[in-house]
């Protein structure tokens, strides 16, 4: 067994938590919409008024996972002599699986929604307009590749706590905060936020939700494999 093998497997000791916890919500989540609608199923609200954000208990619900695994089965890991480097390959694999799963996997439930006419309610929870693609693979990147950039960015979260502890959270925190606050500054000082948010609402779709958050993988990935290299065990 090689070694990325043995640390994928440690993390995948709890699938539940790993990767079934979003799917989960997003079950709930269906279920207590359906229900509302159905209550109101007879009501005059327009489908196009039917829209929810249940969708974002899929993507919210899974900010956890990567500091539980960074603060919890890293150490436990390390104990089992699993090296830095194989722990950060299994878990580049994990986020990959991850990502791959909930854009084919949203992208089939999308679909259901869409044969059934809203899940037999009229209600949209999968089929957005502002996320609708005509291709179902082009479908899975709009969910799948927000999902590689939110676990990234959670993941550098719980390696920056690990590495810096709270203090270091907090540090880094306020830095963001700052940070932002200057750009936006300076766009509304230059009058330029206006020309920023002409550039992305003028964008497709697919350019917005899979290839502008690459960039987010790549800065933050980077990111967290590098303070897990030096990261105590």
């Amino acid at each position: 067994m090689t070694e990325t093998v043995k640390a994928l497997r440690i993390q995948l000791l709890k699938p539940s938590t790993t990767i079934g916890v979003q799917w989960y919500s997003l079950g709930l989540a269906l279920l207590i919409c359906m229900g509302l609608f159905g209550v109101i199923h007879g009501s005059s609200t327009p489908y196009t008024g039917r829209t929810t954000g249940a969708l974002a208990a899929f993507y919210l619900s899974g900010v956890g996972v990567q500091p539980w695994l960074v603060n919890q089965l890293f150490p436990f890991s390390m104990a089992l002599s699993v090296t830095r480097r194989a722990f950060i390959q299994a878990t580049a694999l994990l986020v990959l699986a991850e990502a791959v799963l909930a854009g084919l996997g949203l992208a089939a439930l999308n679909q259901i929604e869409m044969h059934t006419h809203g899940w037999f309610v009229q209600m949209r929870l999968l089929n957005l307009p502002y996320v609708h693609q005509d291709s179902y693979f082009a479908q899975a990147l709009v969910y799948g590749v927000p999902m590689m950039a939110l676990t990234s960015v959670t993941a550098f979260l719980g390696a920056v706590f690990r590495v810096f502890g709270q203090v270091g959270l907090w540090a880094f925190s306020v830095g963001m905060a700052f940070l932002s606050a200057v750009v936006v500054a300076i766009l509304v000082l230059t009058h330029s936020m206006g020309h920023v948010g002409h550039f992305f609402t003028t964008q497709p779709m697919l350019a917005d939700f899979a290839l502008y958050p690459l960039a987010l993988v790549v800065l933050f990935g980077g990111g967290w494999a590098v303070l897990m290299l030096r990261s105590r065990a």
